[in-house]
């Protein structure tokens, strides 16, 4: 099992389980907890970002 992240210019593989047999939800679940937190990261970071790049045409 794979876990990725398409991005518009890319796509990232975040998280590779080879071995992975049977019930996997305990071990998936907190990798999709990490993900909504760097998605909301990501988010801020791309705001600020904005924000900087208006403040700095004035």
């Amino acid at each position: 099992m794979t876990a990725h992240l398409r991005l518009a210019s890319a796509e990232v593989l975040l998280a590779s389980w080879p071995n992975l047999h049977g019930d996997w939800t305990a071990v998936v679940h907190p990798t999709l907890r990490e993900v909504i937190g760097l998605h909301t990261a990501l988010s801020i970071a791309t705001d600020a970002l904005h924000l900087a790049n208006r403040l700095a045409t004035r």
